[in-house]
């Protein structure tokens, strides 16, 4: 039977222990806004999360939770589906300790019991209708958004898709998967980015890609060829204990699908992404179900305790039983 993995990243910012290390390094350079409280802050909603998958992805083998070492007391540490793993259990000890999320995230590959297939979420997203397995996967393809889009710099995260994007110009700059196979990038489900796609055959190289910042499909195998391929840059991109200009990020390898074929296209409004100070929008998506995946990602300007408890209410009508992940 197919096996599909599901791998959540989580901190918790208020762990003594944890804040004491990381006082050590924190005089590094990093990004502002990439290191800020909401950053670190765990959300009050997410035991929603899990009652989101348990509820809506019924048919996934493993929940791998990522942590610093921290867990949030209401889990179930002995839940059949639950593997808990530490930092310091996949990444390499030269990395750590590390607070850089792109460092924990592109290490993912060198967990031995992770599948091949697995879906990477953050603690923000939530499923919140119910999703079948080709909704990711349809055989050894990932199901993707093939959107080109130019890259505006404006803060930390584009130094990242620049990063990404330099990559990907060094192998793919012909664009050749665009032009042997149009219509999984020109498509009805692409709405009005299919002039993204169109604008970007009149430049050379890729200009970029456009985020989805919802649930991400991932191949073990295509961490492993991209670090195999680039010995040299990612070494150097992952020195750093913070978020730095030189990161690079897990969608290099939604990229480098979408470049080699291994991809199917999914359709634009299959998830959307709020900041958490669009409350009554949240509201509004969590009431009918307009869109399967919702990402609730932090406005800096807000105060994120605020904004979970004004959607509490919206999640327990939305989940009202707990999850077996639950204690």
């Amino acid at each position: 039977m197919e096996k599909i993995d599901i791998v959540v990243t989580w901190v918790d910012g208020t762990d003594p222990k944890w804040l004491k290390e990381k006082s050590k390094y924190v005089a590094e350079k990093s990004y502002s806004e990439a290191d800020s409280k909401n950053r670190y802050s765990p959300s009050d909603l997410f035991k929603y999360w899990f009652r989101g998958i348990e509820n809506n992805m019924p048919w996934i083998n493993k929940v791998f939770f990522i942590t610093y070492g921290h867990i949030p007391g209401w889990l179930n540490k002995n839940h059949p589906k639950l593997k808990i793993v530490r930092h310091a259990d996949y990444i390499p000890n030269e990395y750590l300790p590390t607070y850089n999320s792109n460092i924990i995230e592109l290490h993912l590959h060198r967990i031995r019991e992770l599948s091949e297939k697995f879906i990477l979420f953050n603690d923000d997203v939530y499923v919140i209708a119910k999703l079948e397995k080709e909704d990711f996967f349809v055989g050894d393809r990932v199901r993707d958004l093939a959107i080109y889009k130019p890259i505006i710099p404006y803060g930390s995260f584009s130094h990242t898709q620049i990063n990404n994007t330099i990559i990907m110009n060094k192998y793919f700059s012909s664009k050749n998967e665009l032009k042997k196979n149009p219509l999984k990038f020109f498509r009805w489900g692409n709405g009005k980015h299919n002039i993204n796609n169109l604008v970007a055959l009149l430049y050379p190289g890729i200009i970029g890609y456009m985020a989805s910042h919802i649930a991400q499909p991932h191949l073990k195998s295509t961490f492993k060829k991209v670090f195999e391929l680039e010995k040299d840059i990612l070494p150097e991109a992952e020195k750093s204990r913070f978020r730095t200009e030189k990161d690079i990020s897990h969608y290099l390898m939604s990229h480098w699908n979408i470049e080699t074929g291994k991809f199917l296209p999914r359709d634009s409004n299959f998830g959307r992404f709020f900041l958490n100070s669009e409350l009554e929008d949240i509201k509004l998506a969590l009431k009918n179900k307009k869109y399967k995946i919702i990402c609730i990602n932090d406005d800096l300007e807000m105060d994120a305790r605020k904004s979970d408890k004004e959607l509490e209410e919206s999640f327990s009508k939305l989940f009202p039983n707990k999850s077996e992940f639950e204690l």
